[in-house]
């Protein structure tokens, strides 16, 4: 399990944080899931992406620069 967090590069995060990542990637994905759905449903589906990007804004991204 540590390598695959490891390569999904969420290994220096605290559970909350990770939490945080997947709501976000969860939410993205059923975004383009429902191609036929009432327009109430979309609106819906929007503010719970923007609510999981309002969090993932919150999380300290790591620096990645290599020396």
């Amino acid at each position: 399990m540590k390598k695959v967090l490891k390569l999904l590069g969420l290994a220096g995060f605290t559970g909350k944080q990770k939490a945080i990542v997947i709501y976000f990637a969860i939410s993205f994905c059923l975004i383009g899931s429902v191609a036929d759905a009432p327009v109430w449903a979309l609106v819906a589906l929007l503010l719970n992406f923007a609510n999981a990007a309002r969090l993932l804004r919150k999380i300290p991204m790591p620096d990645n620069k290599k020396n």
